[in-house]
């Protein structure tokens, strides 16, 4: 069992190295043709698009992944299971896709392209599969099959991104990843899979699904608000540039951290239908010790190197944004430890209740440091109220 789960934290962790290679290897180029006003308009509508996405996924992604863990080895339920959380989450991203029109219609003129991928992501979340994936620990068949897909994206990135003017390809190449990612997946679905007609019970799903969704629309306050807030209180592009960078930058090094998560949070759910608590606790402080042993170093490292990781890997047009890194420079180890505390510890344990209240918690937290830092700080008053947030929802949660 614990080789098992090594092997699979190994295939986990070439598949969190991919999710760093790809920006490291592709930032320094985008960020110097791009600039940061541009990359200011594609993250915001990114951004925005995102938010959808959270609210289309109906708190699915993180529910199914719990579900799929339990009933994995019964063939009946797992495919009853499947079918309806598609069909469920189909119909949240229809309904998300309307809304998102209707919300943003009066801006599409300034990005036509941008909100059109936007859209396009929305709907192809209902079909990412990735919460199958997960649930099923099939971590070999995701480290594969990201690295292809990143491959052609990075391949297609130096191909299509030539001038200032090609930004919206940017986006569509993610969209494009998007896409191809949905079809291997479901490709694994279909075939791991034998479906037959038969009745659907969508109906208990609604409750603790109302939960879910709860909680993954407050996170999402304070992961896609706090850049909404920035534009739509500065008007200021180029400070929405700085900081979308900054912290896609400090979120690169939170991959190999949340690794150890992915892969426990499955293991911990099918461990907790079958009561073993001493396993639980051992995996739990193994955890504990990777993401601290890990965070700490990161965390210093991104302080005390901010202006040589900005200028080598973004470029001088972003020195600008050294002080929004020197602030966010805890943020790895915070979410690292939010991440163990919430996800691996809380979910698995069906305290959804307890996590909700942290979360919401956080995302009033966020909201109101926003709207009172942003107006007199710009960028770095967004990360302040980052930083701010995530370390009271961290504590709150680590109460429990």
């Amino acid at each position: 069992m614990a080789g098992e789960l090594k092997n699979k934290f190994v295939y986990q962790l070439i598949l969190s190295g991919t999710q760093v290679l790809l920006p490291l290897i592709s930032y320094p180029y985008i960020t110097r043709i791009l600039g940061p006003v541009n990359l200011g308009k594609i993250n915001y509508v990114d951004f925005l698009g995102q938010l959808f996405i959270i609210f289309a996924a109906f708190g699915i992604p993180v529910y199914a992944i719990r579900e799929i863990a339990v009933v994995r080895n019964d063939a009946v339920k797992r495919a009853a299971l499947i079918q309806e959380m598609v069909l469920l989450h189909s119909l949240f991203a229809l309904l998300a896709a309307v809304i998102f029109i209707l919300v943003t219609i009066g801006q599409w003129n300034s990005s036509l392209l941008l909100y059109v991928f936007a859209l396009a992501n929305i709907l192809l979340s209902a079909y990412s599969f990735e919460w199958y994936l997960q649930g099923m620990e099939a971590f070999r068949f995701a480290a594969i099959r990201t690295i292809v897909v990143r491959i052609v994206m990075l391949v297609a990135l130096f191909l299509l991104i030539n001038n200032v003017q090609d930004y919206p390809y940017y986006s569509g190449i993610f969209t494009a990843g998007f896409l191809l990612m949905a079809v291997f997946n479901g490709y694994k679905v279909v075939r791991d899979n034998h479906f037959v007609k038969q009745p659907l019970q969508l109906r208990k799903h609604l409750r603790p699904l109302w939960h879910f969704f709860l909680t993954t629309s407050a996170i999402s306050i304070y992961i896609y608000f706090d850049t909404i807030l920035l534009q739509q209180l500065t008007h200021n592009e180029r400070a929405v540039g700085y900081y979308t960078t900054i912290i896609k930058l400090v979120k690169i090094c939170l991959v190999v951290l949340l690794a150890v998560g992915s892969v426990l949070m499955p293991r911990l759910s099918f461990l907790a239908s079958t009561g073993n608590t001493t396993a639980i606790k051992t995996h739990l402080d193994k955890s504990l010790l990777f993401i601290v042993t890990l965070g700490i170093p990161i965390s210093a490292g991104l302080y005390l190197l901010a202006p040589e990781i900005i200028e080598v890997v973004a470029g001088e047009a972003f020195l600008p944004a050294v002080p929004v890194m020197k602030i966010l420079a805890l943020l790895p180890l915070a979410i690292g430890l939010s991440n163990l505390f919430c996800f691996q510890t809380l979910i698995p344990f069906n305290k959804e209740k307890i996590f909700l209240r942290s979360v919401i918690i956080g995302g009033i937290t966020s909201v109101a440091l926003n709207i009172l830092l942003i107006p007199y700080l710009a960028e770095q008053g967004a990360a302040w109220a980052n930083i701010f947030t995530c370390l009271l929802y961290t504590s709150d949660a680590a109460d429990e």
